[in-house]
């Protein structure tokens, strides 16, 4: 009566049903989740179907592979143009650089020349008639019927104009008879400018060789005899 009571504990048996056991409930963010997934595979299908790039089918690879062995051909051909055209471009360089240095070469040359002639104006013999357009040398030579004649003719003045002159011979000969004659010419024209050389050879009398000839230039704008000369005809 006096000892002391404690309460008795309560201990669920294992033997209790299951209907009184606390029921669990699957927890909201599992759902959410699994419904993201869901939505999130299906959106990505209908974005792969719709607007992603279309698989190709067996013909359209192979086509496609035709085409892009056509381009590697062609940019290959292209290069072998490209490298073609370059050694063009530098024979033509190397070609341009030769003729440049040929051309000052050559105006080298012209300059050397120019100042020759200007100290064999001064040697030659001037023409004693002191005219604007003198014979400074003259040569005359050829057999019968024939008159080879080689001359110079300058001007007093190289700032003068060119002009057009008329040379007229006079040939002074020996026929076959012995008797002499003087046979006139064909006046030849010539364009003279501050240096011209005159050549060739004339027809004159068959049956004559010539001894002298007179040599007579004038002016054909104006008229004027610029200079009259007589030389030996070598035989």
């Amino acid at each position: 009566m006096f000892g002391s009571s404690k309460r008795a504990t309560f201990k669920p048996s294992v033997f209790e049903t299951s209907s009184r056991r606390r029921h669990r409930r699957m927890p909201p963010w599992v759902g959410i989740l699994f419904t993201g997934v869901i939505i999130g595979a299906g959106g990505y299908w209908f974005l792969q179907t719709n607007y992603g790039p279309k698989r190709l089918s067996l013909d359209e690879s192979n086509k496609l592979t035709s085409e892009v062995s056509s381009l590697s051909t062609d940019r290959q051909q292209l290069q072998s143009q490209l490298e073609s055209v370059t050694q063009q471009r530098n024979a033509l360089q190397s070609q341009l650089e030769s003729q440049t240095e040929a051309l000052n070469n050559a105006q080298s040359q012209v300059k050397d020349l120019a100042n020759n002639l200007t100290l064999l104006k001064k040697v030659i013999p001037a023409d004693p008639s002191g005219s604007a357009l003198g014979i400074r040398v003259g040569e005359f030579s050829g057999p019968m019927g024939k008159l080879d004649y080689s001359m110079l003719l300058m001007k007093k003045n190289e700032q003068d104009p060119d002009l057009q002159a008329s040379i007229e011979f006079a040939v002074n000969g020996r026929y076959r008879n012995g008797r002499s004659g003087t046979a006139e010419l064909d006046p030849i024209m010539l364009d003279v400018a501050d240096f011209q050389q005159a050549a060739g050879t004339l027809e004159i009398p068959p049956t004559m060789t010539a001894r002298r000839v007179t040599v007579k230039i004038t002016d054909v704008a104006t008229g004027k005899v610029l200079t009259t000369r007589t030389f030996q005809v070598s035989r």
